[in-house]
């Protein structure tokens, strides 16, 4: 089944190397899946040094928090990979207009072209207290 969609996914556009673009994908899927799996989340990982040692319940927090952006960054990989194969991908969600290659290249699973990210981004600092 990988096969096919990955030929699937190579013949939507020239504008990008769509193959290269689904591997890097799930690799990163691949990763991502495997640390939540495992549970691998390090102290390194959670970024909390012997200099600044947490309560427990702060180290349940960051875990859980960890987590979610796992989860959240899983989700993107799926859904740049829906975009390969439905032909969607390198194009905004919101407005349209392509997504950047260097974009794409710094960030696979990109939805949102800079302008609409940028957007969003400002709403969502206006939005906190």
């Amino acid at each position: 089944m990988d096969g096919f969609l990955l030929q699937t996914a190579e013949s939507l556009s020239d504008s990008f190397p769509a193959g290269e673009m689904w591997e890097l994908l799930q690799a990163e899927k691949e990763h991502v899946a495997q640390t939540i799996l495992s549970g691998g989340l390090s102290r390194e990982d959670l970024r909390v040094t012997s200099e600044c040692e947490a309560s427990e319940e702060a180290d349940r927090e960051i875990t859980w928090r960890r987590r979610e952006t796992l989860e959240e960054r899983l989700r993107a990989i799926n859904d740049a990979q829906d975009r390969l194969i439905d032909g969607g991908y390198g194009t905004c969600v919101e407005c349209g207009h392509q997504v950047g290659v260097k974009r794409l290249c710094a960030d696979p699973a990109a939805s949102l072209c800079i302008n609409c990210q940028s957007l969003t981004e400002g709403e969502l600092i206006k939005r906190k207290p």
